[in-house]
């Protein structure tokens, strides 16, 4: 290796930190100058819900980061021993590289980083795996949510239709995965192992929608519990399948439910309120810490 090239790798690790971290900067600013809602429509609903709403809602998402990193711990035991604090690490700093890029895109460029290049390929595959299971759980919820959500206006024979099409969408997704997941040699993933990758991914999903249902709560909504679940599936699949840049995620998600909750008694801008809310604590948060703990870590760009 020629002397220019080592050192072109030396700047690359800190290149890529200072790329992440200052365009996560700026598509905060972008997103928080372009929302809907004047900051203090933001203030007076905050004003008026509990003290411990923000503090609880924060714990609730950084308690789906402890499971996700978990998953991520147990996904990669087989062929590397990974501690659950490095684990930690390793997905708070993927999700500010996932930020800014779109179908969580960063994580598969920024993980892989952390081990070294022998071992790449058995990482992408397990990054593969674990975004896979998520998306499975999200698409066979939000799929029973969507036909929940139609059968009110479509005639008995649509619904069937609808169930018969998801069902197929569902087995071509499940069945590129698995295409894909065997192709970058996954063959090590067993059984049991995607069993329970499924379950994590189950506990995911149940603690970052919780986020939905505790605001909703709070916000006096007087639907029921499970009218509340069939709509967050519903909204949680919608963001989920169209893939943006994050620059325009929170648009995404402000018009998304604003459809899906347009039977809510209440009107346009609580609803935004709910939706930023749910996206600070969700999306925001971890990637604060994500680009604050980012400069501290040691990516392998050059084979020691």
């Amino acid at each position: 290796m020629s002397i220019a090239l080592y050192k072109s790798k030396q700047f690359l690790a800190p290149l890529i930190k200072i790329i992440v971290i200052v365009i996560c900067a700026y598509v905060f600013y972008l997103q928080w100058t372009e929302r809907p809602l004047s900051f203090d429509s933001i203030l007076f609903s905050l004003q008026k819900l509990p003290w411990f709403t923000l503090p609880l809602m924060i714990s609730i998402s950084l308690s789906s980061w402890l499971v996700e990193s978990k998953k991520w711990q147990y996904l990669i035991h087989d062929f590397y021993v990974l501690g659950f604090r490095q684990s930690l690490i390793q997905n708070f700093t993927a999700q500010a590289a996932s930020f800014i890029t779109p179908l969580r895109a960063g994580e598969f460029a920024l993980k892989p980083l952390f081990f070294a290049k022998t071992l790449r390929k058995n990482i992408w595959s397990r990054i593969l795996a674990s975004n896979s299971a998520q998306m499975i759980i999200t698409t066979i919820l939000g799929s029973i949510g969507v036909l929940f959500y139609l059968e009110q206006s479509l005639p008995l024979e649509a619904v069937y239709l609808l169930i018969s099409t998801a069902v197929l969408l569902c087995l071509l997704v499940l069945a590129i995965a698995v295409w894909l997941i065997k192709k970058w040699d996954s063959r090590n993933m067993t059984l049991q192992k995607w069993r329970n990758t499924l379950l994590y991914s189950l506990l995911r999903y149940a603690l970052f929608a919780s986020n939905w249902l505790l605001i909703l709560w709070l916000l006096d909504d007087p639907s029921t519990p499970l009218l509340l679940i069939r709509d967050i599936s519903v909204f949680y699949l919608a963001v989920s399948i169209i893939p943006v840049f994050q620059l325009f995620d929170i648009a995404l998600k402000w018009s998304v439910a604003a459809y899906v909750f347009q039977g809510s008694p209440y009107n346009v801008e609580p609803i935004l309120v709910a939706t930023t809310l749910v996206w600070l604590t969700n999306s925001i948060v971890p990637t604060i810490l994500g680009c604050a703990l980012f400069p501290f870590q040691k990516l392998k760009t050059i084979e020691e």
